[in-house]
């Protein structure tokens, strides 16, 4: 069985969501899916879309997901159990002063991994359906403060305008941790040739998204093989040591036909190694793509 690093999903979300009525949700729901996977390590991720979204809301949730994480029989912040994480924010909208402060604080409490925003316009950025304007003061301040601490800055939902000011600016290598390439569809959400090489110049990584509706706009084609033409697309022009995978499953928040065909879920994600292997990639350049290369980053970079 292949490992798998997952960079993105939005499990600290789903499980504080759940708080009330499954409080056990992230071993009795998620573990038993991530195991028959073979998930080895995974982003726990805690997703804040609305600009109305205060700094308590984050703190209650980042709290929330490190008590479950720690009382947990098979997560981690180490390899001390079966499954290694680490928490990641998907938009910051919740930081409106303070930002230095505050993403120190984000660090202390576990999160590797954070993006300005989502796909909305906030205090820090702008995201990529929110129109096209630079970082804001207190985005630049945020980028900063991520590389004092070592915490990734995630480009995946930003515009273009703020992808350049943060590849500026910021002195880590970057991450796009679940994108996929606008030269095979043009999808707002998608990265666009330069900024691939961008992130591939500078040492950054690329996870790949099999979520349909950013793979291709025709149904019939919304397939396994579909996404894996993504990952052929980067391996043609930059080889496979960058190419990374972030799932951003949604089965568990509203179907699984969300996701391409032969990836309903985490359960299921060694049906992309086998079709990888099938489809020509090596036994190296699959376990590359589907653990090592996410990791490398995060052990260079982060000091994870």
């Amino acid at each position: 069985m292949v490992k798998f690093f997952n960079l993105h999903d939005d499990i600290g979300t789903d499980i504080f969501d759940h708080r009330d009525s499954e409080p056990n949700r992230l071993d009795d729901y998620h573990y038993p899916k991530m195991k028959q996977g073979g998930i080895d390590t995974t982003a726990i991720v805690c997703c804040f879309a609305d600009a109305e979204t205060t700094w308590q809301d984050m703190v209650d949730q980042v709290l929330y997901v490190n008590e479950k994480i720690k009382e947990s029989k098979h997560y981690a912040f180490d390899y001390s159990k079966d499954i290694r994480v680490f928490i990641a924010i998907e938009g910051m909208c919740g930081i409106k002063e303070g930002a230095r402060e505050k993403i120190h604080w984000l660090y202390e409490h576990n999160v590797k991994c954070a993006s300005l925003c989502w796909n909305d316009h906030n205090a820090l950025a702008c995201g990529a359906k929110s129109g096209n304007m630079p970082l804001t003061p207190l985005g630049i301040e945020c980028v900063k403060a991520m590389n004092e601490v070592h915490m990734a800055v995630d480009v995946s939902h930003c515009c273009e305008w703020n992808f350049y000011d943060i590849q500026r600016i910021s002195t880590t290598p970057i991450l796009a941790t679940h994108s996929n390439v606008k030269g095979l569809f043009n999808h707002y959400r998608n990265l666009s040739d330069p900024q691939i090489q961008m992130i591939m110049e500078h040492g950054g990584v690329i996870g790949g998204l099999p979520v349909r509706w950013f793979v291709t706009r025709d149904e019939s084609k919304q397939t396994l093989d579909e996404f894996i033409n993504i990952i052929d697309y980067i391996k043609e022009k930059y080889g496979t040591k960058q190419i990374a995978l972030g799932f951003d499953f949604m089965d568990y928040m509203d179907d699984p036909t969300c996701m391409v065909k032969g990836l309903d879920s985490v359960a299921h994600i060694q049906n992309l190694a086998n079709r990888l292997i099938e489809r020509g990639y090596s036994q190296e350049e699959v376990e590359d793509i589907c653990f090592y290369n996410a990791n490398r980053y995060m052990e260079t970079y982060l000091k994870y």
